[in-house]
C-alpha cells in the first residue's frame, strides 16, 4: 500500500467492522483485515484487546509455544520419497542435523524431487526468536514476513547463530488462528478503537 492509503483502510475498516456478522480470517475480506493488522502490527491493531482478548502482548512466547518435538521434526539427510506422506498433512516442517539443531524449515511447495535429501529443498536458516521474545512481536513477524512457523530457541543461545542453537519450540500461524477467539459479531464500533496498553 501506498503512503497514506493504510489509514484510510484501517478507518473504512473500523468504519464496517462492526457492522459484519462474523469474520473468517481466510476470507477475502479477513485476509484484507489481517494484511491491515499486520502493517498497522500488534500494538496499533484496530481489534486489540479483542483480537487476542486472552493475551497480553508482553507475554513471553514460550508461553504460547509448542515443543520442538511435538512438531516431529525430520532429519536433512532422509530423501523426500520417503516422507512425502508428511507433506501433504504438514504445510512446513523443521528440519534438523545429526546433533538435533534446527537447521531449516521445507515447505511444501518447496518439495519438488523425490529423489533429493530435505536439506537440499529447504529454507534455511529458520526464522527464529528467543523463548522471552514478546508474543506481541511474534505475532507481527508472522503477519508481516508471512511466516508459516517461527522456530524458538533458549535465551541462552541467543549469541549462537540461527543455524546451530537448539531450539525449545514452535509458534505457528496456526496457533496464531487459534487464538483468534472473539468474534468480531461481538464488538461494539466504539470498542474496537480502545486499546489497554
Amino acid at each position: 500500500m501506498f503512503f497514506g492509503q493504510v489509514d484510510t483502510a484501517a478507518n473504512i475498516l473500523t468504519d464496517i467492522v462492526s457492522r459484519w456478522k462474523g469474520i473468517s480470517w481466510t476470507s477475502r475480506g479477513g485476509m484484507v483485515a489481517s494484511r491491515i493488522e499486520a502493517i498497522l502490527g500488534f500494538s496499533k491493531s484496530i481489534f486489540c484487546p479483542y483480537l487476542l482478548p486472552e493475551v497480553s502482548p508482553d507475554e513471553p512466547v514460550e508461553n504460547f509455544m509448542i515443543p520442538f518435538e511435538a512438531a516431529r521434526p525430520l532429519h536433512g539427510t532422509i530423501k523426500l520419497e520417503k516422507v512425502v506422506m508428511r507433506f501433504f498433512k504438514d504445510k512446513v516442517v523443521p528440519i534438523i542435523d545429526e546433533w538435533g539443531s534446527c537447521i531449516g524449515l521445507l515447505h511444501r511447495d518447496d518439495c519438488n524431487q523425490l529423489d533429493a535429501s530435505l536439506s537440499t529443498m529447504m529454507r534455511s536458516p529458520p526464522p527464529c526468536v528467543t523463548n522471552l521474545t514478546s508474543i506481541g512481536y511474534v505475532v507481527d513477524l508472522i503477519l508481516e514476513k508471512r511466516y508459516p512457523m517461527v522456530i524458538i530457541v533458549n535465551y541462552t543461545s541467543s549469541f549462537a547463530t540461527s543455524y546451530s542453537s537448539r531450539a525449545l519450540g514452535v509458534f505457528t500461524l496456526e496457533q496464531l488462528n487459534r487464538l483468534k477467539k472473539t468474534p468480531v459479531s461481538e464488538l461494539k464500533g466504539t470498542e474496537i478503537l480502545v486499546h489497554t496498553r
